[in-house]
């Protein structure tokens, strides 16, 4: 029989030895006992994996519950950021807290727009102190909207001190220190623009073409041949040369000095440069000038 061993006596016999009954009952009882165990086994499996499959939706709703959430409240709180409601903005920031949401960045820049917009710098600064506190990265528009701020206020040391909080969380400053020195020019603290483009170039920052334009004419119109000088040679240092625009504006200076040699000098230069210096007809007026008004001092 298949299956079944049987023992033979070491001599020949007529007579085999009976079949152990007990271990083929056991055999039988082993084999029908094993079914229910990996039956169960197959159901445990199917539950865990049905346990974790619901543990994974329920995740995914919580994680699309949460994000349609912070888009209601970070509606809510841009609107009132534009609108300049700074105590708006900060009940929406504690109402995101208390629903278990955890303000960003984003939510911070909101904050100190709404400051920026009040003109409020104490606010502004007070929002962007919180918002490192809480261990964040302030966004790179966090900063410009800053640094516009203190520039039409006036303020340069503050403008100063957010680019280099800027440097030290490895922000380009380029483009904030542009807008500091334009906004500087703008609110009429033409020499601190001066002392802030300065401090930039040193560092090797290059300007765009505007600004130096802006930097020369403003420092002209004021008399501040100097400083129009130096900026003039900052721009071709930086590989743009001067052309008849800027050596008008130098000229309008040097015409009331009373020294018409120094403007004379100027012309000089103008007429025997390349095409994109050559003297116009605003030129020949400032020399005009230069020497009409060094008559009539004389007299």
């Amino acid at each position: 029989m298949a299956g079944i061993s049987i023992h033979y006596l070491p001599f020949n016999s007529k007579f085999t030895l009976p079949i152990p009954r007990p271990s083929i009952s056991r055999s039988i009882k082993a084999s029908v006992s094993s079914q229910p165990r990996k039956t169960r086994r197959r159901k445990q499996t199917q539950q865990q994996q049905h346990q974790l499959k619901t543990a994974e939706d329920d995740g995914s709703m919580a994680s699309g519950t949460e994000k349609v959430l912070r888009l209601v409240f970070m509606e809510e709180l841009m609107e009132r950021a534009r609108n300049a409601d700074s105590k708006g903005v900060s009940q929406v920031i504690y109402d995101m807290i208390a629903a278990g949401l955890s303000p960003g960045p984003r939510s911070f820049h909101g904050f100190v727009v709404s400051h920026v917009l009040n003109r409020d710098n104490d606010g502004a600064m007070h929002a962007l102190r919180r918002e490192l506190s809480e261990g964040l990265r302030p966004l790179h528009e966090t900063f410009l909207a800053l640094v516009r701020l203190f520039g039409a206020k006036g303020l340069a040391t503050r403008g100063l001190e957010i680019l280099a909080a800027m440097e030290k969380l490895k922000y380009d400053i380029r483009q904030a220190w542009l807008v500091l020195v334009e906004e500087l020019v703008r609110s009429n603290h033409l020499e601190d623009a001066n002392k802030v483009f300065l401090k930039g170039a040193e560092g090797g920052l290059r300007a765009t073409d505007e600004i130096y334009d802006l930097l020369i004419e403003q420092d002209c119109k004021v008399g501040d041949h100097s400083n129009a000088l130096t900026i003039a040679y900052e721009m071709e240092a930086a590989g743009r040369m001067a052309t008849t625009f800027h050596f008008n504006c130098l000229l309008s200076v040097q015409a009331t000095c009373g020294i018409p040699e120094i403007a004379f000098a100027t012309f000089e230069n103008m007429e025997y440069g390349e095409d994109h210096m050559k003297p116009d007809t605003e030129t020949y007026n400032w020399v005009i000038q230069a020497y009409t008004r060094a008559e009539s001092y004389d007299r």
